[in-house]
């Protein structure tokens, strides 16, 4: 039997208006499209196969990476088209590094198609800046969960899924900003619900309270341009 091939697609950020038109053919290629349970519904409404969810968000048991990858190879090798489906893109802070190297080691074929990652999307939909002439010349992205981590050097931060840990986050940006830096909290951004919160490093951690998941922090003086 001939080996299928496996696609790594990028979902990108909110609803099926952020896919790009490759992945649109994928999803409606895909014999069999393996999901992150946090997809929005209107995407895998697109997917045209049989749709299984996966992945470490959202509700229900969570699926091992190592499981992931053993059903990508089992289908593949029935000679399947599959997607596995991330949100944004699957190459930044998702599992899709992992799952091309396990590919690779059996020897299916594969290809990755990139999706819009919120970092950037997120921000860019809303019309906020993470660089500009004269203010700022760099960004970088990171994750929000670990606040004892150091924070990398950049004009303007994007710390993604920093809900839990906004305090000890506070006292990390507080050895790199002034108290009154401008900051905003993005939640659920092209979802229902999405809500926008602008404030000051000083404002943390109260200005993140109810805010729901997944959201995004993005901490820098572009953000005073908003």
């Amino acid at each position: 039997m001939a080996l299928g091939k496996v696609y790594l697609v990028g979902a990108g950020f909110g609803g099926p208006e952020h896919l790009t038109l490759k992945a649109l053919r994928v999803l409606e290629e895909a014999e069999v499209v393996l999901h992150d349970r946090l997809v929005h519904p209107e995407i895998l409404a697109l997917a045209r196969g049989e749709k299984v969810p996966v992945g470490k968000e959202g509700y229900g048991p969570k699926t091992p990476q190592e499981e992931i990858h053993r059903r990508l190879i089992h289908l593949a090798r029935q000679g399947l088209v599959v997607a596995r489906l991330h949100g944004g893109d699957p190459m930044v802070f998702g599992r899709g590094g992992e799952e091309v190297l396990a590919l690779k080691a059996a020897g299916v074929p594969f290809e990755v198609v990139p999706g819009l990652t919120s970092a950037v999307g997120a921000p860019s939909l809303l019309g906020l800046p993470l660089t500009f002439r004269g203010r700022a010349r760099s960004f970088a992205v990171a994750t929000g969960h670990d606040p004892s981590q150091p924070l990398p050097q950049a004009d303007t931060l994007v710390l993604l899924m920093p809900l839990h840990a906004l305090t000890g986050l506070k006292a990390r940006l507080m050895e790199r900003f002034p108290p009154e830096t401008p900051l905003a909290l993005l939640a659920r951004v092209g979802w229902p619900g999405e809500e926008v919160r602008l404030g000051r490093v000083a404002d943390l951690p109260g200005l993140g309270e109810g805010l729901p998941s997944p959201a995004l922090l993005v901490v820098g003086e572009v953000v005073g341009l908003a």
